[in-house]
């Protein structure tokens, strides 16, 4: 009997594309790789679901001045719920890229502030947490790549 390898859930919110194009790249990635991987918007999953997946990958930018973009608005009011416990996530693993500009002052704060909140339900990170960097010489992808 064959293995099926773990699906992962890219999960992107963008204003501007460029969440999109790096949820593309890693589902690509992840297929190269021999696992299956579906890329969605933050907007076209039901947040109640992710309890029910293997390994989420979320990929974020941060708009204006630390501001999330729209299409996570109703995706991050349901993670903020009171009612969901320390656990709710657990056996859940997770990774969280961001897109941002340090030359803002709330650089990259959609993604810590995402990071810090799956931590809090107790998913499991399984890898650092990146923050792409439109100030770095190679662009966001000086920190994809690696």
């Amino acid at each position: 009997m064959e293995d099926n390898p773990p699906r992962l859930v890219i999960l992107y919110e963008s204003q501007t594309g460029n969440a999109l194009d790096v949820a593309e790249r890693v589902g690509r990635e992840a297929e190269r790789m021999g696992s299956t991987g579906v890329v969605l918007s933050m907007d076209e999953i039901d947040a109640a679901c992710l309890q029910y997946e293997n390994i989420l990958v979320f990929v974020v930018s941060t708009i204006g001045q630390g501001d999330i973009p729209d299409s996570m608005k109703v995706f991050w009011r349901f993670l903020l719920q009171r009612n969901l416990s320390q656990s709710w996530l657990e056996g859940v693993n997770y990774a969280v890229f961001g897109l941002g500009d340090s030359g803002y002052q709330k650089y990259n704060f959609a993604a810590k502030k995402l990071d810090k909140r799956l931590s809090d339900l107790g998913v499991k990170s399984i890898i650092g947490r990146g923050l792409g960097d439109d100030q770095h010489p190679s662009g966001y992808e000086g920190v994809l790549d690696p």
